[in-house]
């Protein structure tokens, strides 16, 4: 699943816009204290994640 069809989704779970989704991410990632964008902290996760199932 591509980072934008991603924030759809979510965004249509949640009955919200893929925008605010991205806000809220933004503002998780930040307060976790890491100054990443919401793409790029999402494919590392995945890459740790594939990293860890193989």
């Amino acid at each position: 699943m591509d980072y934008n069809t991603l924030l759809e989704t979510v965004a249509k779970e949640y009955k919200t816009t893929p925008q605010e989704v991205e806000k809220e991410m933004k503002n998780a990632i930040n307060a976790a204290g890491y100054d990443l964008p919401p793409q790029l902290f999402i494919a590392l996760c995945t890459a740790k994640a594939m990293d860890d199932i193989l």
